[in-house]
């Protein structure tokens, strides 16, 4: 009985001691972690788009400019950066511009410092002026031949006029139709002495100013230096275009 008692007390305290490990295994395995991993705090991606447009909007000069429109593009959302404790640093990224496709560098300068680019679409809207009607190659502009609309003129390569005043009397170089954009290169000086034909040779000098006939021996507009030649002395002569049909000389 003693024997047995021994063997069935050492087997109820075996058991009893892998109830014990099994219990104690468990209660590991299921108590919550009250440990919070170190998460970094991030810069927000709104921000820096913020601060690249305010970059853009500080340069443009908004006088020049009936309306401006700034489109910024998003940064990839996988995209990581450290909150800046620092304001960004922004510049143009080389390359780029204030008008139409554009990229702008931003920088944060703390002692974790990152850098990156976001692309920006500049629209710069102003009155330029078009032809009101189609005008034929040759024609002097007249201010009825004009009307200022608004367009986007960062899409415009080449230059353009904004006032009527610096496109009358010039004349134009190529046909135009309705509605087009007269650039500075459809247009001259209107040409006010032909070659060939009859013009007024007058020499001036101080007290004194001598008229003479003569015929132009080159084409011109106002200011510029042709070659004339004189009808009764048949001398050829150069002068500068003061008019239609007058040539200075001295």
């Amino acid at each position: 009985m003693n024997t047995g008692s021994a063997k069935l007390s050492k087997h109820t305290i075996y058991s009893l001691f892998l109830i014990y490990l099994a219990f104690t295994s468990l209660s590991v395995h299921a108590a919550p972690s009250t440990a919070s991993p170190d998460k970094q705090s991030l810069h927000n991606h709104q921000d820096v788009s913020n601060t690249a447009r305010q970059f853009l909007d500080a340069n443009i000069d908004k006088s020049q400019f009936s309306r401006i429109n700034i489109k910024m593009s998003q940064l990839d959302s996988r995209l990581k950066l450290t909150q800046c404790p620092l304001p960004l640093t922004s510049t143009l990224a080389p390359g780029s511009g204030f008008s139409g496709k554009t990229t702008v560098h931003l920088r944060c300068n703390s002692s974790s410092p990152w850098t990156v680019y976001i692309s920006a679409q500049i629209n710069l809207y102003g009155k330029i002026i078009q032809t009101a009607s189609p005008l034929t190659k040759g024609h002097i502009i007249r201010n009825d031949d004009l009307h200022a609309v608004e367009e986007d003129l960062s899409r415009i390569k080449y230059g353009y006029f904004t006032s009527k005043e610096n496109l009358i009397g010039k004349q134009l170089k190529r046909r135009l139709p309705q509605n087009r954009i007269i650039k500075a290169n459809y247009v001259k000086a209107p040409t006010l002495v032909k070659r060939g034909e009859l013009v007024s040779i007058i020499a001036e000098n101080t007290g004194y100013s001598v008229k003479m006939t003569g015929t132009a021996l080159n084409s011109g507009a106002r200011g510029e230096r042709i070659q004339v030649k004189n009808s009764s002395s048949k001398r050829i002569v150069e002068g500068i275009i003061k008019e239609a049909g007058v040539v200075s000389i001295n």
